[in-house]
């Protein structure tokens, strides 16, 4: 790979700015593998660099680049906290199941910057502080009650009216010692690992279905041939093979808008959520002219073919509230999230299909969460997680 500079344009995200060229091969038809993986994002690649290490051959399948998807699109915040989620999640789910997911997304973070420092990788890795806000300031007994729920989990969490925007808000959650970084350039880095040793990166190749063979063996069926595997992992954002009908469990994808900025005035380092009225975020970006903001926000449904609306309204937003110097970047990224808030991680009704998807918007932890959580379920290990994860819950 090397690096190819690319003038900034609409739907193009500032990740996708840095670009070294990825040219990985069609698949080469008649292969067999120990794992399959459909989809080149951070789930795909990550359970890839995991089962690796762990001794399996593996091959990533990717219907166009690897990480120029929804990974590519994400504001690249790792954090455990999702918003205003553990109070309803205690509430609905009970607080053991609010505990491991908690947990899990505590040791996703703690994962990716593990993985960052052991293999040297220079992906402006941050830890920083999350607030999480409401302008209206109306929202005061709904923060309490998140952070007595957040806290009681025994997350990093506490009630501040101090919130260092260069604007006025009400109070907010403060989660200390949470991450942000470049998804493409971990990634990136990540994927020139996975080649070699009987492993394979496919590119420009499109997973069809999976198919049981006359053996033990999947067959994973493609527009360039066929691929054999011990266990396919279908990591593909939303399932293209999906025997027990999750996506019914699936809200309606949405696709959700993002600026990259200049301001006139310095940007705080830490990392913002405003969960109402509606949902904005910002974080900072260390560019070599300065720190640029991430501003994002606006939802539409994912099919939205006039975009130029909701960009119009978020750059609108943003002057509100900011000291605009120049707007580089808009992009946009879709995400649905599940019917408990939950994640879809695990084996299918297929035996030796796993799927990952409903990642709510938290795709960052949530797909190491599911990386981490599949390795250890193909390769025979007890993952504490599993159950509140399960692909087969709805129907329980």
């Amino acid at each position: 790979m090397k690096n190819e500079d690319i003038t900034s344009r609409e739907g193009l995200s500032l990740w996708l700015a840095w670009r070294p060229v990825t040219n990985f091969p069609t698949l080469q038809e008649g292969l067999k593998v120990d794992v399959a993986i459909l989809g080149g994002g951070i789930a795909g690649i990550t359970a890839a660099t995991l089962l690796k290490d762990a001794g399996h051959t593996v091959a990533v399948i990717e219907a166009d680049r690897i990480v120029q998807g929804i990974s590519s699109g994400a504001t690249a915040k790792v954090t455990a906290g999702h918003e205003i989620i553990y109070d309803d999640l205690t509430t609905k789910l009970g607080t053991a199941s609010a505990q491991k997911y908690a947990t899990a997304s505590t040791k996703s973070v703690e994962k990716v910057a593990d993985i960052g420092r052991e293999r040297k990788i220079d992906c402006d890795f941050q830890r920083l502080p999350l607030y999480i806000y409401s302008e209206s300031g109306e929202k005061t007994d709904t923060i309490k009650s998140e952070c007595s729920a957040a806290k009681a989990l025994g997350l990093p969490v506490s009630y501040t009216h101090d919130v260092p925007l260069p604007f006025t808000t009400g109070p907010a959650l403060v989660y200390e010692n949470q991450a942000q970084f470049h998804p493409r350039k971990y990634l990136l880095a990540l994927a020139e690992d996975v080649p070699g040793d009987g492993s394979h990166i496919f590119e420009k190749t499109t997973a069809l279905t999976v198919k049981s063979g006359d053996t033990s063996d999947l067959e994973v069926c493609t527009d360039h041939g066929s691929i054999t595997a011990d266990n396919v992992v279908v990591a593909t954002h939303l399932p293209v093979f999906d025997p027990d009908r999750l996506h019914n469990h699936l809200s309606a994808a949405e696709r959700a808008y993002a600026l990259g900025l200049y301001a006139k005035e310095p940007f705080p380092d830490a990392m913002f959520v405003e969960f109402e009225p509606t949902t904005h975020t910002y974080r900072p970006v260390p560019t070599d002219k300065g720190s640029m903001i991430i501003v994002a926000g606006e939802h539409s449904p994912a099919d939205t073919l006039d975009k130029h609306v909701y960009y119009k309204r978020l750059e609108t937003y943003a002057r509100q509230h900011l000291e605009v110097k120049s707007v580089e970047y808009r992009w946009s990224c879709g995400d649905a999230t599940t019917d408990d808030r939950l994640p879809i991680i695990g084996m299918t009704s297929q035996e030796s299909v796993y799927v990952a998807t409903g990642f709510g918007w938290w795709g960052m932890c949530n797909g190491t969460t599911a990386a981490m959580v599949i390795t250890d379920l193909i390769t025979g290990k007890e993952n504490q997680f599993a159950d509140i994860f399960n692909p087969l819950r709805f129907s329980l």
